[in-house]
C-alpha cells in the first residue's frame, strides 16, 4: 500500500462530512487515502464505502467502519465491489499506456473520466475513448481500462453497487478477472 497515486497526478483529497453535537454540519477527521499501487498499471484508492444501501449514518457508524483497519468497508481494503447491499467509491489512477486486465464484476458501476484520455474496451471488441467528464454506466460488463496516452497519467472515479446475478449469454453473471494478455471469449 502507498499514499501515492500514478506519477504526475496529485493525490485526491477526500472530505467526509458529519455533524457536531449542536447538529451543525462539519468535516470529519479522515485518514489519508491509501493507494493500492501496482507497478506498470497505477493504483486504486477507496474513497468511501458503506455496508448497506440505504446507508446507516446513525452515530457515525459508517464513518467509524470506514476508518477501521479491518471492517469490510475499511479505507485500507481494495475490493472493487462490496458484498450486498453496500456501495464503494474508488479513485483509479492509470500510468501512461497502462491497461487493466479484462474483468467483470457482479455490479452496476458509474465510472467517470476526470483526468486524461481513457479507452474503455468491451469483450466484443468495441472501444470508446473517454475524455474528462465522459462516463460509462456498466451493468455486469466484461471490460478493460487503458490509458490512451503513452506519456501522461489518467484517472477515473467509479461508484460500484452490487447487483443481482443475471443471465448473460446463457451463464449467470459472476466475477471474472482474466490474465492481462487475454481477451474474453465470446
Amino acid at each position: 500500500m502507498s499514499s501515492a497515486g500514478a506519477k504526475g497526478l496529485r493525490l485526491c483529497k477526500r472530505y467526509i462530512t458529519t455533524h457536531n453535537s449542536a447538529g451543525k454540519s462539519i468535516y470529519a477527521d479522515s485518514p489519508a487515502q491509501v493507494y493500492n499501487y501496482n507497478p506498470g498499471f497505477g493504483g486504486m484508492a477507496r474513497s468511501y464505502s458503506v455496508g448497506s444501501v440505504p446507508a446507516v449514518l446513525t452515530a457515525d457508524a459508517d464513518v467509524e467502519a470506514y476508518r477501521s483497519d479491518d471492517a469490510v468497508t475499511s479505507y485500507k481494503r481494495r475490493d472493487i465491489v462490496l458484498p450486498q447491499p453496500g456501495s464503494n467509491l474508488v479513485v483509479v489512477d492509470l500510468e501512461p499506456g497502462a491497461s487493466s486486465q479484462m474483468h467483470q464484476t457482479v455490479s452496476i458501476d458509474y465510472s467517470i473520466c476526470v483526468i486524461g484520455e481513457i479507452d474503455h474496451e468491451l469483450d466484443g471488441g468495441e472501444v470508446v475513448r473517454l475524455y474528462p467528464g465522459d462516463h460509462v454506466i456498466q451493468r455486469g460488463t466484461m471490460h478493460r481500462w487503458t490509458n490512451a496516452s503513452k506519456d501522461k497519467p489518467a484517472r477515473f472515479v467509479a461508484c460500484s453497487l452490487p447487483c443481482e446475478p443475471f443471465d448473460v449469454g446463457g451463464k449467470m453473471l459472476k466475477e471474472v478477472h482474466l490474465p492481462r494478455e487475454k481477451k474474453a471469449k465470446l
